[in-house]
């Protein structure tokens, strides 16, 4: 009986790789090997990909950019897939873009500023694929994914093909059900101009270079804002920016970002999100909730 090795390998367009670290599939530059690493560059072999993983009773984990993963430093027992090839191209048609799951948002973002179509400036900054986008309904600047998504196509739980075209636009949460894999997205926009859809994106990136630290490895917010404002806010209260775990930073520009300064472990990091959710429950009695996923840990 073939190993699972060996079936992936032979699934046409599925590249795959061994004990592939974290740190190069995270923006947190963190977390330790994943036993397998698919990268399907076709529909077909994204769902051969789901099938051939549960067949050997492996855990799966789809990723996109890794820009909301904490990644434990023992790494993850399973296989990861990741979406390329024709699964990141966007099209334009008439008012509405399509976009593969694995295509970068911010692309997408740049290619509706191209043809003229407003909606999705918020993105231009945004480091994630399609998929997490959608599964996390990503947003800034008050505009959301949620808010100007039509249609997606997806990977049912027993492999079937969906398509959902109602969603409820919720702050932070996913917009079709968790066992689904997105696999293409369609937004419609609002017809503009190139010069003025351009001219927003760039002054809300210029807001975001200015607040955020994006020079050093992040995974951008870590904490959902709870219902009384921004989270930041609370974090420096308790006196947490610049506080340092090893190699991981509060960042001093903006409290909601855990910066790794070099050489940084994911136990690093972990700690400072447990420091941060108990001091602002002790001071404040507000429970924070992460915005960022955390996997290989023990309680996961």
């Amino acid at each position: 009986m073939a190993g699972p090795l060996e079936t992936f390998e032979k699934i046409d367009g599925l590249a795959v790789g061994e004990n592939v670290p974290f740190s190069k599939l995270t923006t947190w530059k963190v977390g330790g090997p994943a036993r397998f690493l698919l990268v399907a560059s076709t529909l077909d072999a994204a769902r051969a990909a789901v099938a051939a993983a549960r067949e050997s009773s492996l855990p799966l984990l789809v990723i996109g950019a890794g820009s909301n993963l904490l990644v434990s430093d023992e790494g993850y027992d399973g296989s990861v897939l990741r979406m390329e090839g024709d699964l990141v191209d966007i099209s334009v048609k008439g008012s509405c873009i399509e976009a593969g799951a694995g295509a970068s948002i911010a692309a997408v973002s740049a290619r509706a500023s191209k043809a003229g179509l407003a909606g999705l400036e918020f993105a231009a900054g945004i480091p994630g694929t399609v998929g997490g986008a959608v599964m996390m309904n990503a947003g800034a600047y008050d505009g959301s994914v949620g808010g100007v998504l039509e249609s997606v196509e997806a990977i049912g739980p027993v492999l079937e093909p969906l398509v959902y075209e109602s969603f409820e636009d919720t702050y932070r949460k996913a917009l079709v059900p968790a066992s689904d894999i997105v696999t293409m997205a369609r937004f419609h926009l609002r017809e503009s101009t190139p010069d003025a859809v351009k001219k927003l994106a760039s002054q809300l990136n210029a807001r975001r270079k200015k607040a955020q630290p994006l020079g050093l490895p992040s995974a951008g917010s870590v904490f959902r804002n709870p219902s009384g404002g921004p989270v930041g806010r609370l974090i420096q209260a308790c006196g947490l920016k610049g506080r340092a775990v090893g190699g991981a930073r509060v960042s001093e520009l903006h409290a909601n970002f855990i910066i790794n300064e070099g050489g940084a472990t994911a136990s690093d990091i972990l700690s400072l999100i447990e420091m941060i959710t108990s001091e602002v429950r002790e001071r404040f009695g507000v429970d924070l909730e992460l915005e960022v996923k955390k996997v290989g840990f023990e309680e996961e």
